[in-house]
């Protein structure tokens, strides 16, 4: 079942998508913009001016969480908990401006993990509406750049691999249509010192839409980067 916050973002996309399509030119929209801004008022005192990640709203709040899971689990670093003490992408990116629920701007897509030999995979799928679109009929490249990125970084999450994008080469072999079912695959190539290379593809139906290939860099600031539990 869903939250109040995640319905209120449902209802915004809903709103974004129908004035991004709607013919406005001509109206009085006083009304309208009234009331849009009343909400946003309403809501500006619970604003949190910290610092801001895609995990959590409150970064000290993290801290504390990740350093007691890892603690919990008995684990020898927090690579053990980057590996196994997550779920799904928008369960640890719930403020991602692609998967996030808690994030309006987010389409979103939905990404889940596949366990398999020899790594962790993630698999994932999308509808994008008009408020991204590129081409006629198609999803803008750049949309198609970060949904890709976001795929091969949770690649990379939940196989206790956690890196900062260093590189990212997309081809694109056809262009992703707009309000069509639209398949995503990533999974871990290979590691090289601190380099991690993962892999994706994005298909409609059978036609493949682009592919993708990351280099990420293993970092001590991150999950799975290396980061001694002391550190926590």
């Amino acid at each position: 079942m869903s939250t109040p916050a995640e319905d209120l973002n449902t209802a915004l996309r809903d709103l974004i998508e129908v004035v991004r399509t709607a013919e406005l030119d001509g109206l009085g929209l006083d009304t309208e913009i009234a009331s849009i801004s009343a909400v946003a008022d309403a809501l500006r005192p619970r604003r949190h001016d910290g610092t801001r990640m895609q995990s959590a709203l409150h970064f000290e709040t993290y801290l504390d969480d990740v350093a007691a899971r890892v603690e919990a689990a008995d684990s020898t670093g927090v690579e053990d908990y980057a590996r196994d003490g997550h779920k799904d992408p928008d369960e640890f990116f719930p403020y991602s401006p692609v998967v996030g629920r808690l994030n309006p701007i987010a389409p979103p897509v939905r990404m889940w993990r596949v366990e398999g030999t020899p790594g962790t995979e993630i698999h994932g799928e999308a509808v994008f509406g008009a408020a991204y679109n590129g081409p006629p009929d198609s999803v803008h490249g750049g949309v198609i750049a970060e949904t890709i990125d976001e795929l091969l970084g949770s690649v990379c999450v939940v196989n206790g691999l956690g890196g900062f994008t260093g590189t990212l080469t997309i081809v694109y072999r056809n262009t992703t249509p707009l309000d069509a079912p639209i398949t995503l695959r990533g999974w871990h190539e290979r590691t090289e010192g601190r380099k991690i290379f993962a892999k994706g593809t994005l298909h409609h139906g059978e036609t493949l839409c682009a592919e993708a290939e990351g280099v990420f860099i293993q970092s001590p600031k991150l999950p799975g980067g290396g980061v001694p539990r002391t550190a926590f």
